[in-house]
């Protein structure tokens, strides 16, 4: 049988499982605890933060662990919203964004946001045309996912950060 619903659901590799095991029979404390167990844990956390962040070529303080997707999508968006308000209101995000970016933006709507959905071709494909088209002064927020978690569209996400 071949598995194509790997969406929100792919099986993790052994290694990772492994991993899991070994952690969780050993690192359970509550890494905001101020105990030995908890101490450990954090620190088990900050290597892995350095590590992700490594990986991604940013700094370890921009990594935030959240519970799932669907709260760091309302977290990020409606934080950078809220706390980018003095400089404007006008967010952009695609049509085919993830249910928690539409819900967030149309939330954002309601308090005065204006939220504008760049179209998308046949392929699910956003056009760098449109989306420099968009921005205006007070545009303070775009969310692109880099990959379309149902048709698995690839973004051109790194040309937006040339202009």
């Amino acid at each position: 049988m071949i598995y194509f619903d790997n969406s929100a659901t792919t099986q993790a590799l052994p290694e990772v499982v492994d991993t899991y095991d070994k952690v969780s029979k050993s690192v359970w404390g509550n890494p905001s605890s101020l105990h030995n167990f908890g101490e450990q844990a954090f620190n088990l956390l900050e290597q892995s933060r350095k590590q992700i962040a490594d990986l991604l070529h940013v700094h370890a303080d921009e990594i935030y662990f959240t519970s799932g997707g669907t709260e760091g999508d309302n977290w990020v968006t409606k934080g950078t919203a809220i706390q980018k308000r003095e400089f404007g209101k006008h967010l952009i995000t695609t049509a085919v964004e993830h249910p928690a970016i539409h819900n967030s933006m149309e939330q954002l709507k309601k308090l005065g946001y204006d939220v504008t959905y760049l179209p998308v071709d046949d392929e699910g494909r956003i056009s760098i045309d449109d989306l420099k088209s968009a921005i205006r002064p007070d545009t303070t927020l775009v969310s692109i996912m880099a990959v379309n978690n149902e048709i698995g569209t690839i973004q051109p996400i790194k040309q937006p950060r040339r202009f």
